[in-house]
């Protein structure tokens, strides 16, 4: 089980952009993940500006739920299930988190796309380069996530500088992106 308070950086790139990071790096870590996302009908998850996702690397399968905490935090609970069917989950901790974040239990799939994520860890965050391949289209982004408390924004800046790019809030979630593919 994980749980945390999950603080990270993301820009949206172009190819070209994705392609030189990839060059610069040593990308270690290369993972391939499907993301599928469930709500309501009425979409009551959004409405709390939450997600619960089921994500698969592998034959391994993580449930997420998602809260805002802030405009770059949220609170962030994870677990390993042994389904992909979000209604055949039974864990009593992820049945608590619902009810204390008064998540309903009528979920049903509202997307799904796949992630190729690739991880190069520094000293105080990881470097993030994702391809992720929806629907209708392929976007590319680049995300710091911190690992421990520190000036990420100007540790961000410092590498985007190299492209000549600069943080900025332009990112909208991937679910927010398959949404509107």
């Amino acid at each position: 089980m994980y749980d945390n308070i999950e603080r990270e950086l993301k820009l949206l790139i172009n190819k070209q952009v994705y392609d030189n990071l990839m060059n610069s790096y040593d990308f270690h870590k290369s993972i391939i993940q499907t993301n599928t996302y469930f709500d309501t009908a009425n979409q009551d998850v959004k409405k709390q500006h939450g997600a619960v996702r089921i994500r698969t690397i592998e034959n391994k399968k993580i449930f997420t739920l998602k809260i805002k905490k802030d405009e770059y935090t949220h609170y962030e609970f994870e677990k390993e299930i042994s389904t992909e069917n979000i209604n055949e989950i039974e864990d009593p901790e992820i049945l608590n988190w619902f009810n204390q974040y008064q998540i309903p239990k009528n979920l049903h799939p509202t997307a799904t796309f796949t992630t190729l994520r690739n991880v190069y860890e520094f000293e105080n965050g990881e470097l993030c380069l994702d391809k992720t391949t929806f629907k209708n289209h392929i976007d590319y982004e680049i995300e710091y996530e911190y690992t421990s408390d520190h000036d990420g924004i100007q540790f961000f800046n410092s590498i985007l500088e190299q492209y000549g790019l600069k943080w900025q809030k332009n990112c909208p979630s991937k679910i927010a992106r398959a949404m509107n593919d």
